[in-house]
C-alpha cells in the first residue's frame, strides 16, 4: 500500500508539474515573503524585517528549526487562477512512512483521490474552465500576481496541503489537513462560483 500511494501521487505530480511550469511565468525578484508556516500558524502569511535565508533576492525568515530531517527542494512559479496541492517529495514520505504510529498511508492515499476528483472536474465541469490544477513537492512556490505579489512560500513544514490563488486576490491555503472527497467546495468558495 505504501508504495502503490506513492506511485499514484507521483503521477499527478507529474501531471501538476507540467501545469505548473509554465515559460514566461518566473516571477523575478519576489516583493513578498510568506513565512515558514510551522512557526506562525496556517492562516499566517504576513512578511517579517529579520532576514535569515533568501531565494532570488527575496527574504525568508525561518523563528525555528525545521524538525523534520527532510528537506524539499526546487521552486515551483505559478500565476493566474489556480489550485496547486502540495505533497511530500520521496525522502519526506519515506521519513513520514517510517513511523509505525503514524497514519500516513491512509491520509495520503485519501488525499490523491480527493486530488484526482478535484483534477477531473476541473477538466469536464464548464464553470472551471478558467482554474488551473497543479500538484508540487517543491520546497517554495512563488505565486506571481496575487494581491501583494510575487509572493514567496517556504514550505518545508508542510508535507500536505493546498493553496489557491487568483490573480489580484489574497491567497488561500490550507496545510497539513487532507479528506478524500473533492476540492470543490473550497474553490466554490474562494472563487465566489455558485454550486
Amino acid at each position: 500500500m505504501k508504495k502503490n500511494s506513492y506511485l499514484y501521487l507521483a503521477l499527478i505530480v507529474a501531471a501538476g508539474w507540467a501545469a505548473c511550469h509554465h515559460a514566461g511565468q518566473h516571477a523575478g525578484s519576489a516583493g513578498q515573503i510568506a513565512p515558514d508556516t510551522l512557526s506562525t500558524g496556517r492562516d499566517s502569511l504576513v512578511a517579517r524585517d529579520t532576514p535569515t535565508n533568501s531565494i532570488a533576492g527575496a527574504r525568508v525568515e525561518k523563528e525555528k528549526p525545521v524538525i523534520l530531517k527532510t528537506h524539499l527542494k526546487d521552486t515551483s512559479r505559478l500565476s493566474g487562477s489556480f489550485i496547486l496541492f502540495l505533497l511530500p517529495d520521496q525522502a519526506r514520505y519515506a521519513e513520514l512512512s517510517s513511523d509505525p504510529d503514524d497514519e500516513v498511508n491512509e491520509s495520503d492515499a485519501d488525499f490523491a483521490s480527493g486530488i484526482v476528483g478535484t483534477k477531473d472536474s476541473l477538466r469536464t465541469i464548464d464553470k472551471y474552465r478558467n482554474i488551473r490544477f497543479a500538484a508540487t513537492p517543491s520546497r517554495y512556490i512563488v505565486i506571481a500576481d496575487c494581491y501583494g505579489g510575487p509572493l514567496v512560500i517556504d514550505r518545508d513544514t508542510v508535507s500536505y496541503g493546498y493553496i489557491l490563488s487568483g490573480k489580484g486576490k489574497k491567497i488561500a491555503t490550507e496545510y497539513n489537513s487532507v479528506h478524500s472527497g473533492n476540492y470543490l467546495g473550497e474553490i466554490d468558495e474562494y472563487f465566489g462560483l455558485v454550486r
